[in-house]
C-alpha cells in the first residue's frame, strides 16, 4: 500500500513515510462512518416520535426491532466458525475510536439523524433479507436458490453484516448489488412474506453511492 500510495501521491514520501497504525487508523476512520448508519431499537423508536418523515420512521422501527439481536447471533456464528479470531473473521481494534455523533448537540443530532434516515432504512431492509434468506431452509432460502438458477447465476448468499467487522458492511452491499434482481425477486413474491423488504429505486440509488464510499475507505 506504501508504494502504490508514493505512484498515486507524488508528495507522498514513500517507505520513509510508513506509519505502523496506517490500517488501524483505516479502520477507525471507516468504523467511525459506517456507525451512522447502524440501527438500534432505541434510535429507531426516536426517530419515529421525532416527528420525522413518519412512513420511514415507522417502516426504520419495525425492521430495528429484531436487528440487534440478529447481528448478536450473526457474531455468534462466526465466532463459533473461528473461535481464536484469526484470518478473515477476526474482528476489529475499537481502540481509540470515537462516536462523533454523540458530541454533537441535541440538536444537531437530530437533525442529522432526520438526514440519514433513507439511508438506514434501505440498508435495514437489505441487513434484514440477508438474515431472512440464511435462517429460513424450508421457505424462502429455496425460493432464492431457485430464482437465482433461473436467472443462470451461481448460487451465493448475501453475506451477514455485523458490527464487529466494518467490511462486512461493504461485502454485503456489494453483494447485494451484484444480485439486485435475485433480491428484488424474492422481496415481491407475496407468498415469501418479504415485501416489507422490498428496495425502492431510490433506495438502490443511495445502496450504490454508500458502496462506493465505503470501497474508497
Amino acid at each position: 500500500m506504501v508504494n502504490k500510495l508514493s505512484d498515486r501521491i507524488p508528495s507522498f514520501g514513500g517507505a520513509t513515510s510508513h506509519t505502523w497504525c496506517f490500517l488501524h487508523v483505516v479502520n477507525l476512520v471507516a468504523k467511525s462512518f459506517i456507525h451512522q448508519f447502524d440501527v438500534s431499537k432505541k434510535e429507531a423508536d426516536a426517530a419515529l416520535n421525532g416527528g420525522g418523515p413518519r412512513e420511514a420512521a415507522e417502516a426504520l422501527a419495525e425492521l430495528s426491532a429484531e436487528v440487534e439481536n440478529e447481528d448478536g447471533m450473526a457474531s455468534g456464528e462466526i465466532e463459533q466458525r473461528n473461535p481464536d479470531g484469526d484470518g478473515e473473521t477476526e474482528i476489529d481494534n475499537d481502540d481509540g475510536w470515537t462516536d462523533e455523533v454523540g458530541l454533537m448537540g441535541e440538536d444537531e443530532r437530530e437533525e442529522f439523524t432526520l438526514t440519514i434516515l433513507p439511508i438506514k432504512l434501505a440498508l435495514a431492509k437489505i441487513r434484514k433479507l440477508a438474515f431472512k434468506v440464511t435462517h429460513s431452509s424450508t421457505v424462502i432460502l429455496p425460493a432464492w436458490k431457485e430464482l437465482m438458477r433461473e436467472l443462470r447465476i451461481t448460487v451465493t448468499f448475501l453475506p451477514h453484516d455485523v458490527a464487529t467487522r466494518w467490511n462486512s458492511t461493504l461485502d454485503l452491499l456489494d453483494c447485494a448489488l451484484r444480485h439486485r434482481k435475485v433480491v428484488d425477486g424474492v422481496t415481491q413474491r407475496r407468498d415469501l412474506g418479504l415485501r416489507k423488504y422490498e428496495v425502492l429505486d431510490e433506495e438502490w440509488t443511495m445502496i450504490e453511492q454508500l458502496r462506493s464510499v465505503l470501497e474508497v475507505s
